[in-house]
């Protein structure tokens, strides 16, 4: 499945990671999978469910028992069974997972610009806010 995700801007200052066309790959897959085996999906996928209801419980109680990872490994075999999620990236096959490889690094790049701009601006807006609460708390001058 050689769909990578790619960076979308929403609106100003809020990038988007889309993985939806993989997701959409592996969603049509499950079904034709549900299409050859639908009572064997189905209680799978009802497993599924009800593991992450025990797994919730377990993690309330005392923390991450076992059923989160029998339910994770359940999830495994569903999505080696439809392929899997993984893209590999071999530029000696393929010339074009290189490119999709490096775009990938760029827009990875993009991210961390955009998340440092935006540290920065909180940071200078928690100083501001600072400064105005250390303001109030200072006694009147006589």
């Amino acid at each position: 499945m050689p769909y990578l995700p790619a960076l979308r801007r929403e609106r100003e200052g809020v990038l988007v990671l889309d993985g939806s066309v993989a997701a959409r790959e592996l969603i049509r897959l499950l079904a034709d999978l549900y299409r050859e085996d639908p009572e064997g999906v189905g209680d799978v996928l009802i497993q599924i469910a009800e593991l992450k209801d025990q797994a919730e419980c377990e993690r309330n109680l005392d923390g991450l028992g076992y059923v989160e990872h029998m339910r994770d490994e359940i999830v495994q075999e569903v999505l080696d069974e439809i392929g899997g999620a993984e893209t590999h990236l071999d530029p000696r096959v393929n010339h074009h997972a290189l490119m999709q490889a490096r775009s990938l690094a760029h827009q990875a790049g993009q991210i961390c610009e955009a998340a440092r701009r935006r540290a920065e601006e909180l940071a200078v807006l928690t100083a501001a806010a600072r400064g105005v609460r250390e303001a109030r708390r200072k006694p009147p001058l006589c």
